[in-house]
């Protein structure tokens, strides 16, 4: 059997599906929404009228890819080709594919096109039973069924997801029907509400999709260390309470990362720069895959999560300030908690914890005064390659912290400072070669002691190195006693 080559066309991949499957197959879902954009969909999903698994074994065995049986009671496997390419196959859960269809979650995602019309490019074909092309075209979010969410409240989730990834709106009765949903959460296994979560951070509405899961109240059945921050209130030097600030500071990172929706200070400033330092670089670091999603996802969710342990820090002061001292390290405490618990890798973990305890490190290093070689060096130090997220997220905290009272002057110099503290890390100078030689073994070759002439001899020694006209050992010491002679003549 033909082995699939990697890094085809998405018709040729359609060709080696057809090849292999003895029952009608349809692209569904996400597939189906990506071509009607244009776009060639990363991922593959299909409905089967035969196995499921079946077909997703054959597949993997006929590209010389893997394997992943996803349910059996669904009768859903998976294949993964060696170019990178997944295909979902799913038995049909009705008697034809418009029941199957009508039974999906969403509209957008009850759309359907055989195969073979896929391979001819034929869209007559589409099989649209409930609108889902209408509310695409709309950017309007609809349940297939009004029992929908019941049936699976992971699709609450889902809605959220949409929201940050599509700019969906949900409509009226969906955000009702998650209301009455979202407690049922608690129910659902955290690894599925986990990869929700993390795909909806991947997204460049992020911060409208957490709203949407906080205005139906799902937010803080997933994470209820963010409920005491609801009516948490802040110092004037704040213009929102801590979850709004938090939201807020997550679409600021929408907007610096993936221009998307401008927050509150852009709103007042439209006219605010988001030329980041290092902007390519920063592009690149940012849209690295980690796992399921970019590295842009996990520093969202870590700004969802920067002040969660405010409440528990606010402290009134007879003087009448308010101050949340040690707020971050607690914080971080807690962040490592509910890395735990939704079952993160530890390096994942790890890296929020990082975000969150050094979030107020860049401001407390800006009111410093002049930056120092020590502290650029401690602070990457510490911080190691989440340096410059962590200064990605400062810059989004002061933009959600000022909000309408933005300077836009001391913006211009935040990025400025930003920029000097990259350009150490990303233009940091390619540190010396060790020496060639040791002070003690210069003594023991020339027979001498320490003494002035010993640091004369291994600084001139550096330099030639340096100079590139000595590159080992023998060669150094050959020097050495060269221009120890010639200073005894």
């Amino acid at each position: 059997m033909a082995m699939y080559p990697s890094e085809l066309q998405t018709t040729d991949l359609f060709q080696f599906i057809a090849m292999h499957s003895d029952q009608p197959v349809w692209l569904v879902g996400g597939s189906v929404r990506e071509l009607l954009a244009g776009r060639q969909p990363a991922d593959i999903d299909l409905a089967v009228a035969g196995s499921g698994l079946d077909l997703a074994k054959t597949l993997a065995t006929a590209g010389g890819g893997t394997f992943v049986a996803l349910d059996d009671e669904r009768d859903t496997g998976r294949a993964v080709l060696p170019g990178g390419e997944t295909i979902d196959c799913a038995r049909l859960r009705a008697a034809d594919i418009i029941g199957d269809l009508r039974l999906r979650d969403f509209t957008i995602n009850a759309l359907a096109l055989p195969l073979a019309a896929a391979i001819r490019g034929d869209w007559h074909d589409l099989i649209d039973p409930l609108g889902g092309q209408a509310d695409l075209a709309a950017g309007r979010l609809r349940l297939c069924l009004p029992t929908g969410l019941r049936e699976d409240p992971l699709r609450v989730v889902r809605a959220g997801r949409f929201r940050s990834t599509h700019h969906l709106t949900p409509d009226p009765e969906l955000i009702t029907m998650a209301q009455q949903a979202a407690p049922a959460l608690a129910t659902v296994a955290v690894e599925r509400i986990r990869d929700e979560i993390l795909k909806l951070c991947d997204g460049s509405a992020a911060a409208a999709g957490l709203r949407f899961l906080d205005e139906v109240r799902a937010l803080t059945v997933i994470f209820p260390e963010l409920e005491a921050a609801r009516d948490c209130e802040q110092p004037y030097v704040h213009f929102l309470p801590v979850l709004a600030h938090i939201l807020e500071t997550v679409a600021a990172l929408d907007w610096l990362i993936d221009n998307g929706e401008p927050p509150v200070a852009v709103q007042t400033n439209p006219h605010l720069s988001r030329r980041l330092p290092f902007a390519e670089r920063y592009h690149e670091h940012l849209h690295r895959r980690r796992g399921i999603v970019r590295r842009a996802a996990l520093l969202k969710l870590a700004a969802l999560l920067h002040d969660n342990a405010k409440p528990q820090t606010k402290v009134h002061h007879p003087d009448g300030t308010v101050t949340f001292y040690g707020h971050q390290s607690l914080g971080a405490e807690v962040a490592a908690q509910i890395g735990k618990r939704l079952r993160l890798s530890r390096t994942d973990t790890a890296y929020i914890v990082t975000i969150v305890r050094e979030h107020m490190r860049p401001g407390q290093m800006r009111s410093g005064g002049q930056l120092t070689e020590r502290g650029i060096n401690r602070f990457f130090r510490d911080t190691g390659d989440a340096g410059p997220d962590v200064l990605l997220h400062e810059l989004a905290d002061h933009l959600a912290t000022r909000g309408p009272w933005l300077d836009p002057s001391a913006w211009h110099n935040h990025l400025v400072w930003v920029g000097e503290l990259l350009d150490r890390y990303w233009n940091a100078p390619t540190p010396p070669p060790p020496p060639l030689l040791r002070g003690d073994e210069l003594m023991a070759s020339l027979g001498i002691g320490p003494g002035p002439e010993v640091g004369r001899l291994l600084r001139l020694i550096l330099e030639a190195q340096q100079a590139g006209e000595i590159h080992n050992l023998e060669e150094a010491l050959t020097l050495a006693r060269t221009l120890h002679r010639a200073e005894r003549l």
